[in-house]
């Protein structure tokens, strides 16, 4: 097995005084930040997923504070590659794969936000095929903690879910 880690849009717009504030956003932030630790440690490709929306979007507006990575997700991903998106699936016209593919991982360990959105999407895009998809809970948030609960419910159908 080779592993990456994928953290996915742990941004200030869902925290406490952003756009769109997450039930647990501060306990996931904290579990996020332990399974990069755990990544390092382990030897694996760290990866950061960034959502950039366009100017008129309700959140992650360029040149926004709240478009920003968590401070202490920034900190914990340090040199890891960011990968830019616009769509939900962290895989979606960019350069996701490619890195990879190049690196040739057969498993790959989502966390982050929105559970039920942009992990979802990521866990169940057809690029992720014939690799092996694992969610990190405790690092995912939704807009309620039961919403969350839901979507890794229906994730383990496909996806292996720790």
């Amino acid at each position: 097995m080779k592993a990456a880690l994928i953290v996915i849009d742990i941004q200030n717009d869902y925290f406490s005084g952003g756009a769109f504030t997450l039930e647990n956003a501060d306990g996931a932030c904290k579990g996020a930040v332990e399974a990069i630790e755990q990544a390092k440690r382990d030897g694996w490709l760290v990866i950061g997923v960034q959502h950039i929306s366009t100017n008129d979007a309700p959140l992650f507006k360029p040149n926004t504070d709240g478009v920003k990575i968590h401070g202490a997700i920034s900190v914990a991903l340090a040199d890891a590659p960011i990968v830019v998106k616009k769509e939900a699936d962290s895989f979606f016209e960019t350069n996701l794969e490619q890195l990879i593919r190049d690196a040739g991982i057969t498993d790959i360990y989502l966390t982050g936000m929105m559970t039920q959105h942009c992990v979802t999407h990521t866990a169940l895009s057809p690029q992720s095929s014939g690799m092996t998809v694992h969610i990190i809970a405790k690092g995912c948030a939704a807009p309620t903690q039961a919403l969350s609960d839901l979507a890794l419910q229906g994730l383990s159908a496909r996806c292996k879910v720790e």
